[in-house]
């Protein structure tokens, strides 16, 4: 499985600066920052909650979700995962958070600002400083110590907000609930294998209502591939080892593909009359960039292998808010949470905690988009012909690529960014189609 299919769910639950939950697995902000989701095939009819049925029916129908799953799973721990599931029943609060999708979605400068604060950066650099052993967990995998930090702030606030969600209910009300059935029957599986076979107790199965555990909040399958004993005790503590968290964090990022001693991003300057089609699109080396006018800002400069490899232009809020060029690095941290803005926070708290410049332009103000208002966005470019990929008030990739496409043949500036503005000239399109 894909590192970010296993590390998908868990953020929105237990990140203190995730504002949205989304329909797809929860390990990213949807509305105007999640660039993709990934779902499994869910049934066609969910089980009920607690408000549609009786409780007798209510209890039968996770009884039997409970002996299926066990007959599909479990094999010869039958037994000891039966003792694990006896007397569990639903958390309708699990049920809850994911079906429901937010109201009003969050822009990516409102996000990164909630993020890199001065309080936060102070934290990181003083992280960084009082633990030594940071500088062999960087030697060992090669991602630098100020990334970890911040994604040790970004998850937990430094091991301080970890959930305390029974790990096993939840994984088995998701199960049972049904919507993504397949993907919650198998962490539910890992996380029994970890109490079973001895590597942690139930009792420490603690974290967001997602499944995901611990200071770098893991799900159970990468806590079981991916988990590293960073101190030597001989025993993996994602929740109260410092050093076993980040080094099981270095591990994901390594074995994702990290770039040593390569940056993630740089902030760039566009030049009057640039493609804004040419953002987000195919990557391309420097030299392409370059000679179509990009410029770095503060004074920075690429090394030879940055570029040479494969990089875009983003424009996260647009071509009114901040262009970033973003390097390889910048997509191994979305694979531990796939949202441009997770990798923007991430990065950009990482950058000032080693006194490097932050984003010198402003992130536009902007007022928040309701979920009606964004799936309406969606169906007036269907109606105009320019397939977002569905009608579900996420405005990721398909849309964007859709609004782009409708922005080229109006002759507008094809930035592929949703605003009150363009949705009310969609609108209006839309209403001359009809």
């Amino acid at each position: 499985m894909d590192f970010r299919l296993s590390l998908i769910a868990a953020v929105t639950a237990c990140a203190p600066l995730t504002a949205e939950t989304p329909s797809a697995p929860a390990h990213m902000p949807i509305g105007a920052v999640a660039q993709s989701t990934v779902q499994a095939p869910a049934p066609a009819a969910p089980a009920p909650s607690p408000a549609d049925a009786g409780a007798d029916s209510f209890a039968a129908s996770f009884d039997a979700w409970k002996q299926g799953f066990l007959d599909r799973k479990a094999g010869e721990n039958r037994a000891a995962w039966a003792r694990e599931l006896e007397g569990l029943s639903p958390d309708e609060t699990v049920v809850r958070r994911d079906r429901n999708q937010p109201e009003f979605s969050r822009s990516v400068g409102d996000y990164v600002n909630g993020a890199v604060t001065a309080d936060r950066i102070a934290q990181a650099r003083q992280a960084i400083s009082a633990n030594a052993w940071l500088s062999q967990i960087e030697a060992r995998y090669g991602v630098p110590a100020e990334i970890l930090v911040s994604i040790w702030a970004n998850e937990s606030a430094f091991g301080r907000i970890q959930g305390d969600f029974d790990v096993v209910r939840s994984l088995a009300t998701l199960a049972w609930e049904g919507r993504r059935r397949d993907w919650a029957e198998g962490q539910l599986a890992d996380a029994l294998t970890i109490i079973t076979s001895g590597k942690a107790p139930r009792s420490r199965l603690k974290g967001s209502w997602a499944g995901a555990m611990g200071q770098t909040q893991f799900m159970p399958d990468n806590y079981l591939r991916l988990g590293e004993d960073g101190d030597g005790d001989g025993v993996v503590d994602i929740w109260g080892s410092d050093r076993d968290s980040l080094a099981s964090a270095a591990n994901l990022l390594a074995r994702a593909g990290w770039k040593r001693g390569q940056r993630w991003a740089l902030e760039v300057e566009l030049p009057t009359g640039f493609d804004y089609g040419l953002a987000e699109a195919e990557r391309q080396p420097w030299s392409f960039w370059r000679e179509r006018g990009v410029r770095l800002l503060n004074g920075a400069a690429l090394t030879d292998a940055e570029a040479a490899e494969q990089m875009t232009v983003i424009l996260p809020q647009g071509a009114d808010g901040p262009a970033i060029l973003t390097l390889p690095n910048h997509y191994i941290i979305r694979r531990y949470n796939n949202s441009t803005a997770y990798a923007l926070a991430v990065g950009l708290l990482a950058d000032r905690a080693m006194d490097r410049p932050g984003i010198s332009r402003a992130w536009p103000v902007e007022t928040p988009l309701s979920r009606d208002q964004r799936m309406s966005a969606q169906r007036y470019l269907q109606v105009l012909g320019f397939d977002p990929g569905g009608v579900d008030g996420i405005i990721g990739t398909g849309t964007r690529t859709a609004l782009r496409r409708w922005q080229q043949a109006r002759g507008l500036r094809a930035d592929g960014y949703l605003t009150t503005a363009v949705l009310e000239q969609l609108q209006r399109d839309a209403a001359s189609r009809l």
